[in-house]
């Protein structure tokens, strides 16, 4: 077990020296065994550069912004100006490499000091990566932010940053024991990302513990709306197919959780949801993500075939064969539901839905890094998840999914926060 705490709520509090020491200790101490990150000639000269420009960007310590000197690891699917783009792929990098979008400069001016790229599954779909569970090394850590949670998981950095398409935050987060939240779709500009599938993708964060993620949030979602509220939210359940993708030892856990919620002076509803049990069990999400990973491709795939993986090659090539028509009826779809959950969540009084994260933990070896059936729904409608570490079983961490309504991050991440006090010990 390779976890260290490492609160970003305590780290803004401490010198830049010092956290570049404990930087370069944790870093040396476990990473030869996490492999969190995409390897780094000169690592230790590279930060000690970029501390002194910040410095000298931010002379003034009373004007110093909220996350000056703070180590940010951020996937290797997202531009960053100065370090190349891979993908966890084996294209040139001169090809994938592009400029910095809006976030990352958003990220620089609140004073960020890039820890380095992390590990992702190639293209953010599917290849074994070198990156291992810090809770348990012959464990997958999940996918495909595998880097982003485990770098946080490991205590070598306060706040990552990831993707998600159907499960790729959600997902590590529960296998690794730290909390991932997943914003609105839109809510967070895409620019300066290699996309997987445009109608699903969506940038998301990794930290300890959700005080870090509220504070993360309130300065990384574009214009953050304070919530509070002095009532405890009534709590939504899926009925029907979805609750069948977990394993029994999941399933029992997280009925206990509900009667520690319900003692706790929480309404649980079970309800009936609007979607298709047969649209959520079977294959149109994720032929809807290979056709647009398809043409998101189709330029790369023209030249460089050769040089990508059999997952992925296969991907787009049944992706090649979704008509357009086809993708735009579930595009359609995706709008559709967001407005039937949203009607829904109003005809029961719904606040929050809550499910496990995952269907199980994290599984042994490294091929399968999850399970999308509790997640990939939510991301077709685009909205805001999070997930909280609630239990363990042996030995490895489970997470609780909490999901919001479109667009009301703030009050998910409020929300989030109550239910987590009230999580019973396991």
């Amino acid at each position: 077990m390779l976890i260290q705490e490492s609160s970003l709520v305590d780290t803004v509090n401490i010198s830049l020296p010092d956290r570049l020491t404990q930087l370069y200790e944790r870093f040396s101490k476990v990473e030869s065994f996490v492999n969190a990150f995409v390897p780094e000639e000169n690592f230790q000269a590279r930060l000690l550069r970029d501390a002194d420009l910040l410095s000298e960007k931010f002379p003034h310590h009373e004007k110093r912004p909220p996350f000056f000197g703070v180590p940010i690891a951020i996937k290797d699917l997202i531009h960053v100006d100065g370090f190349p783009t891979r993908a966890g792929s084996e294209l040139p990098s001169s090809v994938l490499t592009a400029r910095e979008g809006s976030f990352i400069s958003k990220l620089r001016s609140l004073g960020a000091l890039f820890a380095g790229k992390t590990v992702t599954e190639e293209f953010a779909y599917h290849s074994v990566t070198p990156t291992r569970n810090p809770h348990n090394l012959a464990h997958t850590p999940g996918g495909s932010s595998a880097g982003s949670a485990a770098s946080v998981a490991a205590g070598i950095c306060p706040l990552a940053v990831g993707t998600q398409t159907l499960r790729s935050v959600i997902g590590p987060a529960s296998f690794c024991g730290v909390v991932g939240f997943k914003p609105s779709y839109q809510r967070v500009a895409l620019d300066g990302v290699i996309r997987l599938s445009p109608s699903f993708d969506t940038i998301g964060f990794f930290t300890q513990d959700l005080d870090s993620m509220q504070l993360a949030s309130s300065h990384l979602l574009p214009d953050w709306r304070p919530f509070s509220s002095d009532k405890k939210p009534v709590i939504g359940v899926p009925n029907g197919v979805y609750m069948s993708f977990m394993s029994d030892e999941v399933r029992l856990a997280f009925e206990h959780q509900l009667q520690s919620l319900n003692k706790a002076g929480y309404t649980i509803r079970h309800v009936d949801m609007p979607w298709d049990d047969a649209f959520l069990a079977g294959d149109p999400m994720i032929r809807m993500v290979q056709g647009e990973m398809a043409q998101v491709h189709e330029a790369w795939f023209k030249q460089y075939e050769h040089l990508y993986g059999p997952s992925v090659k296969a991907a787009i090539q049944t992706g090649q064969a979704v008509p357009l028509e086809e993708l735009e009826q579930y595009r359609a779809g995706q709008l559709k539901l967001r407005a039937d959950l949203e009607q829904t969540k109003r005809n029961y009084c719904i606040d929050v839905w809550i499910s496990p994260s995952q269907g199980g933990v994290a599984p042994k070896g490294f091929e399968r890094t999850g399970w999308s059936g509790m997640t990939a729904i939510w991301s077709y409608a685009g909205l805001p998840t999070i997930s909280v570490p609630f239990t363990k079983i042996d030995g490895l961490p489970l997470g609780l999914q909490c999901i919001g309504g479109f667009g009301n991050d703030e009050a998910l991440l409020f929300w989030a926060k109550g239910i987590e006090q009230s999580l019973s010990p396991q």
